[in-house]
């Protein structure tokens, strides 16, 4: 069934682009691996956080440089993720070891009962590493987004000032935003369903499922990737007019580098 699903899928972008689509989803198989990896090296007792980072910019590089190729625009994508993820995981650890929320819930208990729980890895490191591997794909999202447009403004409209560039920058992140953010709790939602609806069966209260640590810490999750995204948009619309201001004095080469 799954390989159905994945040959329908390669079919259809295909169909979309074709040189873009093969490059999309080889791509998709690529950042793959790059996870399978990535646990790998957590399972081997390498520092989560380490191995999360590092793995993120990998994945950006290949989304940002595999399918839309090297130019300006994915160079000040880039640039605006890196600072972004730098500034989040800081924020994520102090956060992380506030709320606690490193570890499983009761409602996990049954499940991993089972299981050694001696395997020499801390949890927090964990939870801040889930946190990071989640908010990627929205965050690579909003700012090639936003570099994306902002040079086709420029383009279009060579008189307008930093300051006038910018706050187009930023207005085009807040109808990005509203989308991301819908994008990011349904995401959330369809993810939690399951045991929400299991929460119900058992008749827990409104305040005994706020206060669930699973509910907690997927909260806290999606909370980030919101966080991710809004920190972004700012970010990529400097990054981005400063290097059109900086390429205007060469015309030939901003034409090249498109």
């Amino acid at each position: 069934m799954n390989k159905i699903l994945l040959l329908i899928l390669l079919m259809l972008m295909f169909y979309i682009d074709k040189k873009r689509g093969f490059k999309l989803f080889l791509s998709i198989c690529l950042n793959f691996i790059i996870l399978m990896i990535m646990f790998y090296f957590i399972a081997i007792g390498i520092n989560p956080i380490v191995v999360s980072l590092i793995g993120c910019f990998i994945i950006s590089y290949i989304i940002l440089y595999f399918v839309n190729e090297r130019n300006v625009k994915t160079e000040s994508s880039m640039k605006s993720i890196i600072i972004v993820l730098v500034i989040l995981a800081v924020i994520i650890f102090g956060m992380t070891i506030f709320s606690r929320i490193a570890g499983f819930g009761y409602e996990s208990f049954e499940e991993i009962n089972m299981f050694s729980y001696d395997v020499n890895i801390d949890f927090t490191n964990i939870a801040i590493a889930i946190i990071l591997i989640g908010l990627i794909g929205a965050t690579v999202d909003s700012s090639i987004a936003i570099s994306s447009v902002l040079f086709e403004v420029y383009e279009n409209n060579k008189k307008l000032s930093k300051k006038e560039l910018f706050n187009s920058g930023i207005n085009i992140g807040k109808d990005i935003l509203c989308t991301t953010a819908n994008t990011l709790l349904f995401a959330f939602l369809g993810e939690f369903m399951t045991l929400l609806i299991w929460f119900e069966s058992l008749h827990y209260s409104l305040g005994e499922i706020i206060n669930a640590k699973t509910f907690c810490a997927e909260m806290i999750r999606i909370l980030f990737s919101g966080m991710g995204c809004v920190l972004v948009i700012p970010i990529t619309a400097y990054i981005t007019v400063q290097t059109i201001f900086k390429l205007k004095k060469n015309p030939y080469l901003m034409h090249k580098e498109l």
